[in-house]
């Protein structure tokens, strides 16, 4: 790899978030401690992430931020963000804009970023998001895990070994 990955992870937070503590942290924790790679977006993982959000982005409370510091902060992220790992099982507008404008984000002169969009593989998730063909779309992959282990396997070839193995 020419530069060490930086990572970008999203999920969905305002709709149905209910993986955020059975899946979306322990696989934020997996990727930074474990794989030791700087995760932007490691806020999302925990219940008092618009705290931590509005404390990383120098504001002294969630009740100062809004939509514009959000989404400004976000795609400033996406920029430099060289790995984006989107879990897909809970569907969210949000995540699908973060895949598209990181899918596209090399074209207007910004980090090209290879993005993995996992989920449990026993829940219908968008087809529009696993139906990108990788041919096509060459920095895009989407495929399914059974567990939390199969996602960690799935996470750690994609950063580490730029592997891609389907539905594992």
């Amino acid at each position: 790899m020419d530069q060490k990955p930086i990572v970008y992870f999203c999920a969905a937070v305002s709709g149905d978030s209910s993986l955020r503590s059975t899946v979306v942290r322990p696989l934020i924790e997996f990727i930074r401690d474990d794989l030791q790679l700087p995760v932007l977006s490691e806020h999302i993982a925990y219940d008092n992430h618009r705290e931590i959000f509005a404390q990383k982005i120098g504001k002294k409370s969630a009740n100062e931020i809004d939509e514009f510091d959000i989404e400004r902060q976000d795609i400033a992220w996406l920029d430099t963000a060289t790995h984006v790992i989107a879990e897909i099982t809970c569907p969210s507008i949000g995540v699908g804009r973060e895949i598209e404008y990181a899918r596209t984000k090399h074209h207007f002169e910004k980090t090209k970023a290879r993005i993995l969009c996992i989920y449990n593989h026993d829940k219908k998730v968008s087809a529009m998001i696993t139906g990108m063909d990788q041919y096509k779309y060459t920095n895009i992959f989407s495929c399914g895990y059974a567990n939390l282990s199969g996602a960690q396997y799935l996470i750690r070839r994609f950063i580490l070994y730029n592997q891609f193995l389907p539905n594992f």
